[in-house]
């Protein structure tokens, strides 16, 4: 029988084909999804004016002509002798990096939020608009409390995902709560840990 050289390069690139397949199979299943809080040992800001906080809520989606009240660190007796962090919130909806954060995690936002560059007072920072919402969680799955009079979802127990909605995401809201926190994946987890941003805490679900 002759050596059939053709055949067996066929051969290998199929076989190379489906170990690569079946690899981006075991990624794409193992991804790790946490929850974007914020680390409460740093320091929190708040609005100079009372009602300022609203020009950092957010719905999920993009806003345009968004005029931010000033910040400044909290002066609360709890809160005073803390130290202050790479990012932190006014609200749950949004983030608030300096520069040091900013440039690192951009490139793991950029497609996935809107992104506003502020004066505060000589201070430069970026206030994180999350829009990208992913219609994600898996319901049949997931242990999910709902509102007795309309059924919209109160609140996630357990979270169980669609994880193939997620390959190549960074950062992300459910359309559920498209006015709480966001959502992360382990690539943006590691970037944070690696380059030593304070201020964000992680929650694995």
């Amino acid at each position: 029988m002759g050596f059939d050289l053709g055949h067996t390069i066929s051969s290998v690139s199929k076989l190379a084909l489906r170990t690569k397949r079946r690899i981006d199979k075991n990624n794409e299943s193992n991804i790790k999804v946490y929850e974007l809080w914020l680390d409460h040992t740093y320091r929190t800001y708040e609005t100079l004016t009372k009602d300022g906080y609203k020009t950092y809520e957010f719905e999920g989606n993009k806003v345009e002509n968004r005029k931010f009240d000033l910040i400044c660190p909290s002066k609360y007796k709890d809160e005073i002798d803390k130290p202050i962090g790479d990012v932190f919130s006014i609200t749950p909806s949004s983030y608030i990096m300096n520069e040091k954060a900013y440039k690192i995690l951009y490139p793991y936002l950029k497609s996935h939020s809107q992104i506003f560059k502020i004066n505060n007072n000589g201070t430069i920072f970026y206030v994180i608009n999350v829009t990208d919402l992913i219609d994600c969680l898996d319901y049949d799955n997931s242990e999910i409390k709902r509102f007795p009079s309309s059924g919209r979802v109160m609140r996630v127990i357990k979270y169980v995902f669609k994880i193939e909605k997620l390959k190549n995401v960074t950062i992300f809201k459910l359309p559920e709560f498209p006015k709480a926190i966001s959502y992360v994946t382990e690539g943006f987890k590691n970037v944070v840990e690696e380059n030593n941003i304070k201020g964000f805490k992680f929650k694995e679900l």
